[in-house]
């Protein structure tokens, strides 16, 4: 489900620690990738301080690193995967729609990546809106009849999805959806209400499943995005 790059740079990620010091790093720290183990560590303390931080901090020290990274367009390339994965990927601890939105909106501004290989950002960026904890719920082609509901959205080809049925078939809710995100056999499981809108994708990254979320009897998001296995 994820590309395995991302993995062992989310595996560093958990076993760095975290440093004092965001607004002067990359005034401090080299992008430098000539050893690239050592430039993803730079890259890791900076992600850990960057999720920790003041949001305005964070921002600008993100807007410093671009300003660098637009002089190596292959740095920019290499740099822009590992935003990806510490903004964006859900098995990322700095997982956060605020610097990942940032990070994008310089990444199409500057220009260096064609219209063609930024667009998954762009795609990406869309996704990461949608239902954060706290904010009104979005489920395609659904009323949630002010009950409490757990949503689980799923790719049916995928077999993990499907242990995720009944991994969470006692999970304590008012009503539990089964939300398919691709195209495929509709699995049948007693107790899910299993639903194909035909704009699922618009909102949901089909690489990140199975993924659940909850969401309260007043239709917001209680409990955001969590891995389902």
């Amino acid at each position: 489900m994820k590309k395995l790059s991302h993995i062992v740079f989310l595996s560093l990620i958990l076993l760095t620690g975290c440093r004092p010091g965001i607004a002067d790093y990359w005034n401090k720290n080299s992008i430098d990738y000539s050893d690239v183990d050592s430039a993803r560590e730079r890259f890791v303390t900076f992600a850990e301080l960057a999720a920790t931080a003041q949001s305005d901090e964070a921002c600008d020290a993100i807007d410093i690193l671009f300003d660098k990274l637009v002089k190596d367009p292959v740095a920019y390339y290499l740099y822009s995967d590992w935003i990806e994965a510490a903004f964006y990927n859900l098995l990322s601890p700095c997982r956060s729609a605020a610097l990942y939105s940032k990070a994008v909106e310089r990444i199409v501004k500057d220009g260096v990546l064609p219209e063609s290989d930024f667009a998954p950002f762009v795609q990406k960026l869309n996704w990461i809106q949608y239902n954060q904890a706290g904010h009104q719920a979005t489920v395609p082609g659904v009323s949630l009849n002010g009950q409490r509901t757990l949503v689980l959205v799923l790719d049916q080809t995928c077999s993990s999805c499907r242990q995720a049925l009944k991994a969470l078939e006692s999970y304590e809710a008012d009503r539990k959806i089964a939300l398919c995100c691709t195209y495929g056999p509709v699995p049948e499981e007693p107790g899910w209400e299993v639903l194909a809108p035909e704009n699922a994708q618009a909102v949901f990254d089909p690489q990140l499943t199975p993924v659940f979320f909850v969401v309260s009897a007043d239709g917001t998001v209680e409990t955001s995005y969590t891995l389902a296995l």
